[in-house]
């Protein structure tokens, strides 16, 4: 929701009721958990020896102490049978033990299950989808939701309700479930339908729609009322519905908490962004709302005060907080640099720099200039 924060420049431009979740107890919360969680923790730790629970996930899975005893809270077995027999299963599909461990750690239930009857059934099928082993394994161990739900009555109809709906290969399927559990455990089709129907009437094109639904899955699990409602907002705000920037928008408008919008407000403000390059960057780029206040603070942060950027040229260059800091930012401007203080170049535009392929940058400021240090200086930058 494009909530109004400063009332002379910003307008709330209509609300978005029940889209973000309920922030009036939001912040009698969050201090009662800061005050109060390490003594409630710590009052929790027994004193006495460890339950079996406990010490089989610290010796046989790796989790430290108090990530065991927080596993140990939602599951509970006196012998090794059956959490062995998991894991064993999971051994023999495959799974590393990180990744043993964090599957186990988002559905500690799981280590109760019985491999032959619940587990390999499933799995049987998510193989018969012709989906790789390996990218099975690293769907699973971030979201093993699945493993859960009957293969017969959910699994297996939201696969092909899904599949059906997008018209996508079945990779695509797992792909999209990674990013939304429901896609393979609830019957989303009483959400999908109505809220597809909606965009379908304000004229987004359907390569658009699909694309959207595959990759971002979770922000069409809304309800319809509210769903249209959004879609209202973004029209107001000037996004073209035939463009992708119109599902930005509405993906924004729809995952960010009144809270998160706070925050980061608060991060471009004290940075130097007025509220009306705040809001004309949003209407402009709205994916830079979807990035991370950690994100957005480091990249600003980095152009502003080691690039000598000023505030408004990033304002005026959204795209620039798009982009990997480790991985992008820091060896191209490590490289251009050491080519201004070699005399080898005498200025640059930093939005041009940053924007041009991974293949077009060496190619112009890497191997034209025929001294290994840069070459050097680029790959070790990228590996930091």
């Amino acid at each position: 929701m494009f909530y109004s924060f400063c009332k002379t420049q910003i307008s709330i431009r209509g609300g978005i009721a029940g889209i973000s979740p309920a922030s009036q107890c939001l912040s009698f919360i969050q201090n009662y958990a800061k005050n109060s969680l390490s003594s409630r923790f710590i009052s929790k730790i027994p004193s006495y020896e460890p339950s079996f629970t406990v010490s089989y996930l610290i010796n046989s899975c790796g989790f430290s102490p108090e990530s065991a005893f927080s596993v140990s809270e939602t599951v509970h077995f006196e012998s090794p049978q059956k959490p062995d027999s998991v894991i064993g299963f999971l051994k023999n599909h495959g799974f590393s033990q990180s990744q043993i461990r964090s599957l186990i750690n988002r559905r500690p239930k799981l280590l109760l299950a019985n491999p032959d009857k619940s587990l390999l059934p499933k799995f049987q099928f998510f193989y018969s989808k012709r989906i790789s082993s390996s990218e099975l394994r690293r769907i699973l161990s971030l979201n093993p939701h699945v493993l859960e739900y009957d293969l017969d009555n959910r699994i297996v109809p939201g696969f092909n309700f899904f599949k059906d709906l997008t018209l996508c290969s079945d990779d695509k399927v797992f792909l999209a479930y990674k990013n939304c559990s429901g896609i393979l455990t609830r019957n989303l089709e009483f959400v999908f339908t109505p809220n597809l129907a909606i965009l379908r009437e304000k004229g987004v094109p359907e390569s658009v729609l699909m694309n959207k639904l595959l990759v971002h899955p979770r922000i069409f699990v809304v309800n319809p009322e509210n769903f249209r409602i959004a879609t209202e907002e973004v029209k107001k705000l000037g996004f073209n519905p035939l463009q992708q920037l119109f599902l930005v928008g509405l993906q924004a408008l729809i995952q960010i908490s009144k809270s998160t919008w706070e925050r980061k407000f608060n991060v471009f403000k004290q940075r130097g962004w007025s509220d009306e390059d705040i809001v004309s960057a949003f209407e402009k780029y709205p994916r830079c709302m979807l990035f991370s206040e950690h994100k957005i603070a480091e990249n600003m942060d980095f152009f502003v005060n080691t690039m000598g950027c000023k505030s408004s040229y990033i304002a005026n260059h959204q795209v620039l907080l798009s982009y990997s800091l480790e991985n992008r930012i820091i060896p191209r401007c490590s490289v251009l640099k050491a080519l201004l203080s070699k005399g080898l170049i005498e200025k640059f535009n930093v939005n041009s720099i940053m924007v041009c392929t991974e293949k077009v940058f060496p190619q112009r400021f890497v191997t034209p200039f025929e001294d290994p240090y840069f070459l050097k200086l680029y790959e070790e930058k990228q590996t930091l």
